[in-house]
């Protein structure tokens, strides 16, 4: 399903140390040490480089590195930038969204936050910073950065897509919607955008309209395993058992699928289908007879339980 795991108000801000929990008073270490922003390769492998006359030319070296998929020696080239222009922000934004696409979150948070303590409206580097946040199960602050990076540049599909996830941890479907839309106007082929867009309407029980951005996300991507497990989360909701068996087998084993169902099933307190689809499962596969076995042993209990 979804991942609603990113536990994620406000106008403006300001981006101090007080509201960013944890942070030093000088993020990148001593003045002109930027080695906390980067862990990869050894500098020793970029010593050949030639050296880099402007801020310009550094930031579109690492732009072209990127472009390679070589996000170490972009890394690099940015912080060669900035050990001629210390305050340069857009090299530090760049710096914090390669980290971030590396998971590195601690050294994106660093870089993003310098970024706005020498642009306190970089709306690129609030857009990161609000991504880290939202990782970091910090929900209320990242709203805030969110809200205030789409304020300053409605352009931010990121942005957008992670104001709707966050309207939707807080039951505001409506507004969880309008940020889906706002994403997919900026990126109508984005079949993560859709799948999130038809899980919000899922949880507002709209089904018909889940359903409808589900099977448009596979449309735009047939491999989309998350679209296919929520489509058949959401046929097995509707007690549409052989639609959901269907799309379900296209991502995962025959007993897997029946355990799915199941567990579905037995989640909505339709024990009778919960208890069949365990048995199915059991008889399905030796290696998932343990698996599926306890499931129908839980569910069992459950009956026996609510049998009056």
């Amino acid at each position: 399903m979804k991942g609603m795991n990113w536990m994620m108000k406000g106008s403006s801000i300001v981006l101090t140390c007080a509201f960013l929990a944890g942070c030093a008073s000088t993020p990148t270490g001593a003045e002109g040490d930027f080695s906390g922003l980067y862990s990869g390769k050894s500098e020793l492998t970029f010593s050949t480089l030639m050296p880099i006359e402007s801020a310009a030319e550094g930031i579109a070296r690492g732009d072209a590195a990127r472009a390679r998929g070589e996000l170490d020696q972009a890394i690099f080239e940015y912080i060669r930038t900035l050990e001629l222009e210390p305050d340069n922000p857009e090299s530090f934004y760049k710096i914090g969204a390669i980290n971030l696409q590396k998971e590195e979150l601690g050294k994106a948070h660093t870089a993003f936050q310098s970024a706005l303590e020498h642009d306190p409206d970089h709306a690129g580097a609030l857009e990161g910073m609000g991504l880290v946040l939202m990782q970091m199960r910090q929900p209320d602050r990242a709203r805030i950065v969110l809200e205030k990076a789409v304020s300053l540049d409605p352009k931010l599909g990121k942005a957008h897509n992670a104001l709707g996830i966050l309207a939707d941890l807080r039951g505001d479907f409506v507004r969880a919607g309008e940020h889906y839309n706002d994403a997919l106007m900026l990126s109508p082929l984005s079949a993560r955008i859709q799948n999130n867009l038809g899980y919000s309407h899922y949880l507002a029980g709209q089904w018909d309209l889940a359903e409808r951005a589900y099977l448009a996300a596979l449309n735009v991507d047939p491999w989309h395993k998350r679209a296919w497990q929520n489509l058949g989360q959401l046929y097995t909701r509707q007690e549409r058992y052989d639609e959901a068996l269907e799309v379900l087998r296209e991502v995962m084993s025959e007993a897997e699928a029946l355990n799915t169902v199941g567990y579905i099933c037995m989640s909505g307190e339709k024990f009778a289908d919960a208890e069949r689809f365990f048995t199915l499962a059991a008889e399905a596969s030796p290696s998932y007879y343990v698996t599926a076995n306890e499931n129908l042993e839980q569910v069992r209990r459950l009956i026996a339980r609510n049998d009056p």
